[in-house]
């Protein structure tokens, strides 16, 4: 029996011109890279600014800014990290950053 509708992973966005968008056909149009920069720039305060420091932050930002070793864009650190992003995030009650964090692991990840 032949199933002709159309597969639930096509429902879930479209892009600009209305097609449905499936990081499994294709990544092109979801700016995967533009994404998880303005992600890392949410993030940057926590880095930053002291009252937010703790290991984690710490850490991510030696990553994003490595002394010597190997250099990761920040789509991977992002990926790598996803888990513990979010965990920060909902402590911290950083609503409009988890939700790019979800977008950006259902698009990107």
């Amino acid at each position: 029996m032949r199933n002709d509708a159309p597969c639930p992973c096509l429902q879930e966005g479209a892009d600009e011109t209305g097609e449905a968008r499936d990081r499994y056909v294709s990544f092109v149009g979801l700016d995967c890279n533009g994404q998880a920069r303005k992600l890392v720039g949410m993030l940057r305060p926590y880095m930053e600014q002291p009252e937010y420091s703790n290991p984690f932050w710490t850490l991510f930002a030696k990553k994003l800014s490595p002394i010597s070793g190997p250099r990761h864009d920040e789509l991977f650190l992002i990926h790598a990290h996803i888990n513990i992003l979010r965990d920060q995030l909902e402590t911290l009650n950083d609503i409009e950053a988890l939700q790019l964090l979800d977008k950006i692991e259902m698009e990107c990840c």
